[in-house]
């Protein structure tokens, strides 16, 4: 039988993740309204090296390397006060849900630790693997669901019924 404690450990450690990988979605939909603007000044985006995947490994190093990035792009793209206007609030939104997923993320941490304990599994390397796998599971999530081909087959969906 399940103790209540393993139980409670649980869902704390699941809710926490929740609270890392859907912040993450809801500034990906939001700062997703901004591509038109990335898009037209592409020439910028172009000029500017692309950050890899692989620093997923660490996801604040990648999301602070994408904003550094997304910065110099807009830096370079700004030629009027609206541009400017649009451009302070995709950093602004951007950061902001940096932080509340950062939070999440490290909540996340934290509860599958003493979810973990709660299993007497006190192994370094089970906890790293795990934050590796869940992070890779909320990115992977949050990047599905504003997936345009997910989109469009929802869409095909609802025309055929």
């Amino acid at each position: 039988m399940i103790k209540i404690s393993t139980f409670i450990n649980f869902i704390s450690f699941l809710g926490d993740w929740l609270l890392f990988s859907f912040p993450l979605y809801q500034g990906l939909m939001e700062l997703y309204d901004y591509k038109w603007f990335l898009t037209e000044f592409n020439q910028s985006s172009k000029s500017q090296p692309k950050i890899s995947p692989l620093y997923w490994v660490a996801p604040i190093v990648k999301i602070y390397l994408e904003k550094k990035r997304a910065v110099k792009i807009l830096g370079d793209i700004i030629k009027n006060e609206s541009d400017l206007r649009t451009a302070m609030s995709f950093i602004d939104k951007a950061t902001a849900w940096y932080f509340v997923s950062l939070g999440g993320w490290l909540k996340m941490v934290s509860s599958l630790y003493e979810f973990l304990g709660e299993l007497h599994i006190e192994s370094v390397l089970w906890l790293i693997v795990g934050t590796v796998i869940l992070t890779f599971l909320g990115i992977s999530s949050a990047y599905y669901r504003i997936n345009p081909k997910r989109q469009e087959n929802l869409i095909s969906k609802l025309k055929d019924n």
